[in-house]
């Protein structure tokens, strides 16, 4: 017979999976995660909790073999990118169940992740990034294309991510100090500055914007005042793409991020600022940025060698012993 369990106020039973994974996003919701990770949880751990019902288990006694066969279920239909997801969630909601008193033991101990494909972003050239904010200029005399160069020089500029950048309102922006407030994964605040070509262009547009009326709080709208959508944004940026005639990359919100960090790289930007812009709590993804642009990184050494500056003072060998 099942005990019950306290959690929250609410009185569970660990053979119910729904209750227990309601209990669980509450968890999450106490924690502040943002809407997009509560339902990132709820989406993989939902379908976790349908494989282990169809096997009759629950919470408190699905097996190691049990996601086993789940994780193999999945690699037949998704990419292992989005199994280790999967995995990690699992792996997170078991812990969870322990802490709570669910059950004493852990059954994703000791399951690894699988091995991803490295994929490289394809990111924009220079003269890809002019012939795109060149082809929405041509329009920034209507309100859309305004909105659009700005939001596209603005990724650009910043790396933001796409919610980032649409969660702006017009409290964020700083125009006096150059600086937008972003409120990033996990609700932690940070500040980015931004360029003064960006600068002018948030001007423009924050004065085109006060001809919409009943606009809110929201920076970036829709010509009928409405919040822009994350589709809109994603559609509108492909749509510019195909316009410029890009080719050799697929041109969306994630790339233009891309695109800032390599060239800041490129440029031989410093990697802590740029973990602090980005919006990184640990350097390692910033390393995982440097690997991929190691070609970038490389032109860059080149061209600000210390000792390469310095060389016609330097009693140094001028060839290599062959």
């Amino acid at each position: 017979m099942a005990v019950a369990l306290r959690f929250e106020g609410l009185t569970l039973i660990p053979s119910d999976f729904n209750a227990a994974l309601d209990a669980f996003i509450l968890s999450r919701q106490v924690k502040n995660l943002s809407s997009t990770s509560v339902n990132w949880y709820r989406e993989r751990l939902g379908r976790f909790a349908q494989f282990c019902q169809q096997r009759g288990e629950t919470p408190s006694n699905f097996r190691r073999e049990t996601v086993m066969a789940f994780l193999y279920f999945r690699l037949q239909r998704a990419t292992p990118q989005t199994v280790n997801g999967d995995l990690r969630a699992i792996k997170t909601f078991a812990r969870w169940l322990i802490r709570e008193g669910f059950r004493n033991d852990d059954p994703t101990q000791g399951i690894e992740k699988l091995k991803e494909p490295v994929h490289y972003p394809r990111t924009l050239s220079d003269e890809q990034i002019a012939a795109l904010v060149n082809t929405i200029a041509k329009h920034a005399h209507t309100f859309s294309g305004l909105r659009d160069l700005t939001f596209v020089c603005l990724l650009l500029d910043t790396g933001l991510r796409l919610n980032e950048a649409l969660n702006l309102k017009l409290s964020d922006i700083d125009l006096s100090q150059g600086f937008v407030r972003v409120i990033g994964k996990g609700n932690k605040e940070r500040f980015v500055p931004v360029g003064e070509s960006v600068k002018v262009l948030l001007q423009r547009y924050l004065m085109r914007r006060l001809q919409v009326n009943n606009a809110g709080d929201w920076l970036f709208i829709t010509t009928v005042a409405t919040r822009w959508s994350k589709r809109g944004a994603q559609k509108s940026v492909l749509l510019w793409s195909k316009r410029a005639k890009i080719e050799g990359v697929r041109v969306s919100p994630h790339s233009l991020r891309f695109t800032f960090v390599r060239r800041w790289l490129k440029s031989g930007g410093d990697s802590i600022v740029l973990q602090r812009i980005l919006g990184h709590s640990t350097p390692v993804m910033t390393a995982y940025y440097a690997r991929l642009f190691a070609t970038d990184l490389k032109d860059a050494h080149k061209r600000h060698s210390p000792i390469d500056a310095l060389a016609p003072t330097l009693k140094l060998p001028r060839q290599r012993i062959k």
